[in-house]
């Protein structure tokens, strides 16, 4: 698998003053671009460009769950559960990308017999990848996926239509709200002992706040940027953890299931041992993550200064009609 550096490409600048239909259109564009960018290399097996299409994905599907309020209703419905099963393949090559990583980071301490003896396991995960890979682009190339595709490059060209303006000053707030409400209502009674799967979806809730965030950057850097570096590190326990938990499942089932030779049986039992007690070290990491980031103060801020980016809005508005 050839790998390269890539650096994911931010969403467009945009401010208070935007139409929000407008910058919607233009946030969609931007990410539907990145998707295209990467799709090509992603089919030749490019192990970040899989990485970064599956990202694109997510980031195109968390633009409509931002800007829904001003977007078409029905287009972004079926475009947002059309780009959830569009994941879930290019997750199934991802995943297991980060799985032969973790395997081969977690065996580095082993002795270097146990190290070849995890050669079935390599191999076998190497061979799913290649059926995955297939699978991947037999879906990027159903009528489904194209029909999602055109949805999409339809609402980004688009114009917003006669009526007036919605400035994005006048509902950066609103828009935001309910994603900071979502997050703060999954990590409710957060500690060490919290359920993997709440864990997981705590995680889906901060990446999607942490890309709205992204989107809004430029309304507000100074109150949204520290914002976003705590979401980061957040979101960065989390899906650590995630990983851990779900490739230590992977193998104890891997394990169990197949007729493996008895050094290949135990030297997967170590990596298994080893995700587990990263896990559960992730899990004191990923509460004082969230302490960091779970200050009153900082909510309050942040939402303030999105508020006051209707108030610049119609100070501007107002100085224009003095000029004139």
């Amino acid at each position: 698998m050839a790998a390269r550096a890539v650096v994911a490409p931010r969403p467009p600048a945009l401010s208070s003053s935007d139409d929000a239909r407008v910058a919607a259109r233009s946030v969609l564009a931007a990410h539907l671009a990145s998707f295209d960018r990467e799709e090509a290399a992603a089919r030749g097996g490019d192990v970040e460009a899989v990485h970064q299409l599956r990202v694109a994905t997510r980031r195109l599907r968390a633009t409509l769950q931002l800007f829904a309020p001003v977007l078409p209703a029905a287009t972004v419905g079926a475009a947002g559960m059309g780009l959830a099963w569009l994941g879930r393949g290019v997750g199934g090559v991802r995943d297991l990308d980060v799985l032969l990583l973790a395997v081969a980071a977690r065996s580095r301490r082993l002795a270097d017999d146990a190290r070849a003896a995890l050669g079935p396991l390599e191999h076998v995960v190497s061979e799913r990848r290649v059926v995955a890979l297939a699978e991947m682009g037999r879906l990027l190339d159903s009528a489904r996926c194209r029909r999602i595709r055109a949805a999409l490059g339809r609402l980004a060209w688009s114009g917003p239509g006669a009526r007036p303006p919605v400035r994005l000053g006048d509902v950066a707030g609103d828009l935001v709200r309910p994603l900071l409400r979502a997050v703060q209502r999954a990590a409710r009674d957060l500690d060490v002992d919290t359920p993997a799967v709440e864990l997981h979806r705590l995680r889906v809730r901060v990446k999607r706040l942490r890309y709205a965030c992204e989107t809004l950057e430029g309304l507000a850097e100074d109150t949204i940027r520290p914002v976003v570096r705590r979401l980061v590190r957040l979101q960065d326990a989390l899906g650590e953890h995630q990983d851990a938990v779900m490739q230590a499942a992977w193998l104890r089932g891997y394990a169990g299931s197949a007729q493996l030779p008895p050094p290949t049986l135990l030297a997967t039992g170590a990596i298994v041992d080893r995700l587990e007690r990263r896990a559960q070290k992730l899990r004191n990491r990923v509460v004082r993550a969230w302490k960091r980031f779970d200050r009153r103060r900082a909510r309050r801020e942040l939402l303030a200064s999105l508020r006051q980016q209707r108030r610049a809005v119609l100070a501007r508005a107002g100085r224009r009609r003095t000029v004139r």
